[in-house]
């Protein structure tokens, strides 16, 4: 993607379950606001920093992570954040944050940026500087649906150079035509973890003990923010091949953004080269289409189980 200028005053910022890769994080920028994990032992940190997904991927374990729990910032820590990193080299901030409904990230940063409007207030008026903003946007999806919105944006603004409120607007034309999936490697993780997930409640789960015997994974589809069970596939790579088999016929009815962003729960040589990955990223390439692949948030990973893949695309067309 070239880049253009947007003011060096303006950011994007996300929070760390946003699976974008750590190249285009810093390519364009983008601040990243981290959520907590709390597990067996103690608490991390997860702001997608790429030695720390690293080392926990490499060290993860069940018994530490199994029932481990995120939980975003709380207000003062954003207070924090605001005062330390943002308000010193922003007078603009653009926050896109996970799914409301999934998570509390919207929550905390709109209280946060209420309880400390009086304070930036004052700042204008004792320092002479220019007035500080935040906004907040809802991305109504998780993982790599709030991925491929933010690559939009930053498309908009970078490329295109248009202004960051016409740009959101641009996004938010989109964002009911985002498609996220999710498919999930360790069911004995998911099941174990049933009762931790937020507004799952609705998905009719397959049996777990029978598909273990069958080895079957299920395909799981999050858009606008309902999530069901579409498919099983036969072990992680079937169920992998079918959802790149459901992908390639949306592909040939045509996107409407030009990328499609993958995540995957694990150290990436585990997967870059597997035959069904590679055949499914030349095929986008030959129909003009970017593919994404990034590591999964440590915070995607304790809440849908490690080695998960997840992908999005967005169509205005009817699914086939």
């Amino acid at each position: 993607m070239e880049m253009r200028t947007m003011s060096s005053r303006t950011c994007i910022a996300v929070d760390s379950t946003c699976d974008l890769p750590a190249k285009f994080i810093q390519q364009h920028n983008i601040e990243v606001l981290p959520i907590y994990i709390n597990y067996d032992g103690g608490q991390a940190m997860d702001y997608r920093d790429p030695q720390t997904m690293l080392d926990f991927y490499k060290n993860h374990s069940k018994k530490q992570f199994g029932l481990a729990q995120s939980d975003p910032l709380s207000v003062s820590d954003m207070t924090h954040i605001l005062k330390e990193r943002l308000l010193p080299n922003y007078d603009l901030v653009q926050v896109v944050t996970i799914n409301s409904k999934k998570s509390d990230v919207y929550k905390r940063v709109s209280e946060a940026a209420l309880v400390n409007e009086p304070k930036f207030r004052e700042m204008e008026k004792s320092e002479g500087r220019t007035p500080f903003r935040i906004r907040l946007y809802d991305s109504m999806s998780m993982f790599t649906g709030h991925a491929l919105l933010v690559y939009e944006l930053v498309k908009k603004v970078h490329v295109e150079n248009l202004p960051l409120n016409k740009s959101i607007r641009a996004i938010d034309n989109m964002r009911d035509q985002v498609y996220g999936y999710l498919i999930p490697n360790d069911l004995s993780y998911m099941r174990d973890r049933r009762h931790l997930r937020k507004g799952d409640n609705n998905i009719s789960w397959i049996n777990f003990k029978l598909a273990s015997a069958l080895n079957l994974r299920p395909i799981v589809q999050l858009h606008r923010g309902a999530t069901d069970k579409i498919d099983t596939g036969k072990g992680f790579l079937g169920a992998l091949e079918k959802l790149f088999d459901h992908v390639r016929k949306q592909i040939k009815q045509g996107l409407t953004s030009d990328v499609i962003a993958m995540s995957y729960g694990g150290l990436l040589e585990e997967i870059k080269d597997e035959p069904v990955l590679l055949q499914f990223r030349e095929f986008c390439k030959q129909h003009d289409i970017k593919t994404m692949l990034s590591m999964m948030s440590m915070t995607g990973a304790i809440n849908v189980g490690p080695k998960s893949f997840a992908l999005s695309f967005a169509t205005d067309k009817d699914l086939v």
